[in-house]
């Protein structure tokens, strides 16, 4: 769920106990029901409903996680390949917009895959034949990136 997902939610939950405070005596409710109990269910209520049209509204709150349709997954990528050399490479199939090889651990040592943005699904399609290929001794995996889960 993103922050925008958070935000609607809790706006229209407040909307709802505003609307739940000025109703209750229209109602007959403010003398039996503490003015409290009326905000905090409005409340409750509120961000219910909030997270129903958000949801509804967008398909889901996990937009944030889509991946460019330009970028292509690389394993198997030599651990002392540099990203100059990958960009090379790629470039001879297309445009490259960026680079990204992953490191982790604290010594920020390479994970032996990356992600190459190409400029255009031309470009990414044309890329696509280095799946299986030689580079620096290892056979490249190369697929369309798939979203984060």
């Amino acid at each position: 769920m993103n922050i925008g997902c958070v935000v609607k939610g809790v706006v229209i939950a407040g909307a709802l106990g505003v609307i739940g405070y000025f109703t209750a005596p229209a109602l007959g409710l403010s003398a039996e029901v503490p003015v409290g109990s009326l905000v905090a269910v409005g409340l409750f209520l509120g961000y219910l409903v909030g997270a129903l049209v958000t949801w509804r509204s967008s398909g889901s709150c996990d937009s944030d996680k889509k991946v460019n349709p330009n970028v292509l997954y690389v394993g198997n990528i030599p651990f002392k390949a540099r990203e100059e050399e990958v960009q090379r490479l790629f470039e001879t199939y297309g445009s490259v917009k960026s680079v990204r090889l992953v490191r982790g651990g604290p010594s920020r040592r390479p994970k032996g895959y990356g992600f190459v943005e190409m400029a255009s699904m031309k470009d990414v399609k044309a890329a696509l034949v280095l799946n299986g290929e030689e580079f620096a001794g290892r056979k490249l995996r190369v697929n369309e990136a798939k979203d984060k889960k």
